[in-house]
């Protein structure tokens, strides 16, 4: 008991400890053939967002706490769409892990008829599907501006 007690306040904590939320919100994950979901996982100095694409062109992006909607470009759409389907499952594609930073590192998957890629942007993995994304998040207005600092 006494070890316990010593070890726990050996661990240097920065505030209060986080409480667990009672239930995570569920997010509506594509399963049909004609949306997708690519999602760009945040980290330290920039923040992530998630990009459902539908096959029609238009794009709802979520990033922070702007919602935005937009028609993209047909052509960019429709080879997204063509390379999803050209990779199979996005779950048995095959994962060529790549070093990242913990706290500048981020990842990038999507998630197409209920299934998710891994991390398209370690090289070699999918690059293809990876310039889509990239493609799909710059003409529906991703930013990568720097996340501003919080202040305590």
């Amino acid at each position: 008991m006494l070890l316990a007690a010593l070890v726990l306040a050996a661990i240097p904590t920065y505030g209060p400890l986080p409480t667990a939320s009672p239930t995570p919100p569920a997010a509506r994950l594509p399963h049909s053939a004609d949306e997708a979901l690519i999602i760009r996982s945040n980290s330290t100095n920039t923040a992530g967002y998630k990009l459902y694409v539908y096959a029609n062109g238009t794009t709802a992006l979520q990033q922070g706490d702007i919602p935005l909607r937009k028609h993209v470009s047909a052509a960019i759409v429709s080879r997204f769409f063509a390379d999803l389907r050209a990779a199979g499952p996005l779950d048995q594609i095959r994962m060529h892990p790549c070093m990242k930073s913990a706290s500048f590192g981020t990842t990038l998957t999507i998630v197409y008829r209920g299934t998710f890629s891994p991390d398209v942007s370690c090289p070699a993995t999918a690059p293809k599907l990876e310039q889509d994304a990239l493609a799909l998040a710059d003409a529906a207005g991703v930013s990568l501006a720097p996340r501003p600092i919080s202040q305590p």
